[in-house]
């Protein structure tokens, strides 16, 4: 009996190793992956080497552009000179313009020294009076110093057409005259050629637009200092703008170069001759008419001669 029951315990733990052993083999050949070829292998690696390495996605760089570093324009000014300011701009209450064989007057007020002259610039003829000249001169004289300088007669003619242009009643000078002492050698203050005005009742623009307009000259804009600065010069004409106030740093930028050499290219010398104002007959506003008697022999009466003189009229005081 027991030799059977030991029989039998020997064939079922045979059944069980086979029965393992069948079971582990099922499973390695379900589990087993084929082995890759070498040469894919190998492949592979290379492009992993060539492969370029991957970068980290970078923020985008604003651009900033480096702005020049400008002098910043100190615009002060006290409210006393801004009160002036403002006189300057109002119209005076005085006679309108006056015309004398057909030329108007020329309302001079020197700012700085409190004076004021009414001259007739121009002769019958077209020409500058000298005796007028003379007398505008002490209105441009140094504000320190009281030194005086013959004015330019070009600059004398500019004056009269702004202010022929603009119908203004008087002329402003803000600074005619400068020692040579005081200032720069080349500074055209010195030489009697240059002026800072400005106009009762008429913006600084507009007189600045209008002064470019002759050729050869220099024009500054002043607003904050309340002037347009004019000079005439034999060469190239040159305009600024200068922002800064009453006794600061100047701050001048120059502008408008092309309108600048335009100007010069268009300039004729008889452009600077004085416009002569007529009435609807034809006949100088202020001329008095002679008596038919007085008419010189073969003079047109009421009329301008074909070389520009007036004729058939008497001087009007």
């Amino acid at each position: 009996m027991n030799i059977i029951l030991m029989k039998a315990i020997s064939i079922n733990i045979c059944f069980l190793v086979l029965f393992s052993a069948a079971a582990t083999h099922a499973q390695d050949e379900v589990t087993e992956i084929p082995p890759r070829r070498a040469d894919s292998n190998e492949n592979s690696a290379l492009k992993q080497e060539t492969r370029a390495p991957s970068k980290a996605p970078s923020k985008k760089k604003r651009s900033i552009k480096k702005r020049k570093r400008t002098r910043k324009c100190r615009s002060w000014a006290s409210a006393r000179y801004r009160r002036m300011k403002r006189n300057w701009q109002r119209v005076p209450k005085i006679p309108k313009p006056r015309y004398r064989e057909g030329f108007r007057d020329l309302v001079v007020n020197a700012v700085n020294i409190g004076e004021r002259a009414r001259v007739f610039p121009f002769l019958p003829d077209g020409t500058l009076d000298p005796d007028a000249v003379d007398k505008m001169t002490p209105l441009f004289q140094d504000k320190d110093t009281g030194a005086t300088h013959p004015l330019h007669p070009r600059l004398v003619k500019l004056l009269y057409k702004l202010a022929d242009h603009f119908k203004a009643r008087q002329i402003n000078v803000i600074s005619g005259y400068r020692d040579v002492n005081q200032i720069e050698s080349e500074s055209y203050h010195g030489k009697g050629c240059a002026a800072d005005i400005n106009l009762p009742g008429i913006p600084l623009g507009a007189v600045a637009r209008k002064a470019r307009q002759f050729g050869h000259v220099g024009v500054g804009f002043y607003p904050d200092s309340g002037f347009v600065h004019i000079d005439v010069r034999d060469g190239p004409s040159y305009f600024w703008v200068d922002r800064s106030g009453p006794g600061q740093r100047s701050c001048l930028r120059p502008i408008l170069r092309q309108a600048a050499a335009k100007s010069d290219r268009r300039y004729r010398e008889k452009n600077d001759a004085p416009k002569r104002h007529l009435n609807r007959k034809g006949i100088p506003l202020g001329a008095i008419q002679t008596p038919p008697d007085q008419t010189p022999q073969g003079a047109t009466n009421g009329r301008i001669s074909s070389d520009g003189t007036v004729v058939g009229y008497k001087h009007a005081e």
